[in-house]
């Protein structure tokens, strides 16, 4: 059964470009992680910034767009994103890995579907993610109950990113059509989701939507955090250096894939190491009683 699920964790990539090159949008949603939603190498990467100043003291907003650009950090009030592909991941950080740091503990494919197996780097599903009846049937203080909800799912967006940006000292960036990537989790995860999933309704295909995203500034008690507010801004063409990009990013997500299934293998040898470890123990103990 599980052989079955890692098989299908490969996606049909070719298959994703031919059917991107054919202009077949009702495919291309199911294909490319825009279907209904039932869940970085050599990439910039587009997140919310919460820093309040730089290392060396000058001073940020926080809440805008923030992206690392040609060696330096650039932000900006609202960005045009264009999606080409979306697939979903799950993460759990340990705060106390490399010397305090911080690092993941596991990571686990990217699928373009929502549902189904997400092997991971620990050996296991999910990163340890739990059904919400599994959790429920457990004790809050149960270890495998706290691992499960700081597992974090994250809605992974590789696209194209412009907008009118300024690095710290003020000065201004343009950038245009630059690929980018975008992690959506916590409560970032459901406005992109809500709103990719109007689209699909509207049988509007991601790749042909420039979205316009601002930021929303959101207080729970003493926490202040930030979600992302998508707007359509408007509609393009797919170019042929679209279809280019979109294979690279294909290749780049079953690079993420391989690379975590060779771990997920190699740790489930150790898993299954342990656990005859431990059952030979209990021979023992029953052959010493």
């Amino acid at each position: 059964m599980l052989g079955t699920e890692l098989m299908e964790a490969q996606e049909d990539f070719g298959a994703m470009a031919e059917a991107f090159a054919a202009g077949n949008t009702e495919d291309l949603m199911q294909m490319t992680g825009q279907g209904a939603v039932q869940e970085k190498v050599g990439l910039p990467r587009l997140n919310i910034n919460y820093d309040a100043e730089t290392d060396d003291g000058k001073t940020l907003s926080r809440g805008t767009w923030k992206m690392y650009h040609e060696g330096r950090f650039i932000f900006a009030d609202e960005v045009i994103l264009r999606p080409l592909l979306r697939t979903f991941e799950y993460s759990l950080w340990d705060a106390e890995m490399n010397e305090g740091r911080g690092g993941f503990a596991a990571k686990s494919v990217q699928r373009t579907a929502f549902g189904g197996m997400f092997p991971d780097s620990a050996g296991g599903n999910k990163c340890g993610r739990l059904t919400r009846d599994e959790e429920n049937s457990l004790e809050k203080d149960d270890p495998a109950y706290l691992n499960s909800r700081a597992v974090v799912c994250n809605q992974v967006i590789y696209g194209r990113i412009s907008g009118t940006f300024t690095d710290a000292d003020g000065v201004t960036v343009e950038v245009k059509d630059e690929p980018v990537v975008s992690y959506f989790k916590r409560s970032g995860f459901k406005p992109m989701a809500d709103f990719i999933d109007g689209l699909t309704k509207q049988s509007k295909l991601m790749a042909h939507c420039e979205i316009l995203l601002r930021t929303n500034k959101n207080k729970k008690g003493s926490v202040t955090y930030w979600t992302p507010m998508p707007t359509l801004h408007s509609t393009v063409s797919v170019s042929d250096s679209d279809k280019e990009l979109f294979t690279m990013f294909a290749e780049t997500v079953k690079g993420h894939n391989d690379s975590v299934m060779n771990e997920h293998r190699e740790a489930a040898k150790l898993l299954s190491n342990d656990e005859d470890i431990d059952l030979a123990a209990d021979f023992d103990d029953a052959d010493a009683a």
